[in-house]
């Protein structure tokens, strides 16, 4: 059969997730796909949740707890519902030790593997020792339970040292991770895009209130993104933009 995918986004504080999750949703939309979105942070209508605004996009964004309610409704969902394509979620930097305590105590990621669903970890990084302690302590939880995409946010400049010199990278790639890209845009312009509380798509428009020059600098960036993700022998299978055939042996769920 042929697996689907759990996208989360993960990482240390202020390093970019909800960006990467809104490009995802923008690459999501293009290819027609049957998304299920969930925010961990805030519940969805708060100014906190950023990817409110994609509701315009049709997209219906969803609280999820870190509770065993919340987990059996969306693992329902998931059974019930075989035209779903895949899951996005958005988890705050500081949720991480209740999201390890949320695993642990309703099996999660076994759920979803009985459900056909691989998880994947998507996780920008900055140039901060921190992030990489961060993606070391997911690495040491989960292993080879789950794929990992690392990004490197040049938001932050071009080196990551930390990172690139560090033993989590070898073990990551050991497991066949990837590392993308995440290209720099001025500060102007990507405060210019929040401000509009639109999705990115329709920031870039001639409707939106953004300068001419400051939207086609961020229609580049936004395309080259989707680009390089297109293009890629592996990412699109992690982001389930493609399907991967897995040897998946009925189970069932685990509460």
């Amino acid at each position: 059969m042929f697996r689907k995918r759990f996208i989360i986004t993960v990482g240390d504080s202020r390093v970019g997730k909800s960006t990467i999750s809104r490009l995802l949703l923008e690459l999501y939309n293009r290819h027609e796909l049957n998304v299920r979105v969930y925010y961990h942070g805030q519940r969805p209508g708060d100014l906190s949740n950023k990817l409110s605004a994609y509701e315009q996009l049709g997209f219906n964004i969803k609280h999820l707890g870190f509770n065993r309610g919340d987990s059996d409704i969306l693992l329902n969902e998931l059974e019930m519902f075989s035209e779903i394509d895949l899951v996005l979620t958005d988890m705050p930097g500081q949720n991480l030790l209740d999201f390890f305590r949320f695993n642990s105590e309703v099996y999660f990621t076994d759920n979803l593997e009985s459900l056909g669903y691989r998880p994947t970890f998507i996780h920008p990084i900055s140039n901060r020792r921190d992030c990489v302690k961060y993606l070391q302590s997911l690495y040491d939880f989960f292993g080879n339970r789950v794929d990992y995409i690392v990004v490197k946010n040049q938001y932050f400049g071009e080196y990551f040292d930390f990172y690139d010199n560090s033993q989590v990278r070898e073990n990551i790639e050991s497991l066949k991770g990837v590392e993308l890209i995440l290209p720099h845009i001025g500060d102007n312009i990507y405060q210019d895009l929040e401000d509009t509380h639109l999705p990115y798509s329709l920031a870039v428009t001639s409707d939106s209130d953004i300068q001419l020059l400051y939207r086609s600098v961020a229609y580049n960036w936004m395309e080259n993104f989707c680009d390089v993700i297109v293009k890629d022998s592996v990412i699109p299978l992690y982001l389930g933009l493609k399907r991967d055939r897995a040897e998946l042996q009925p189970q069932e769920l685990r509460f």
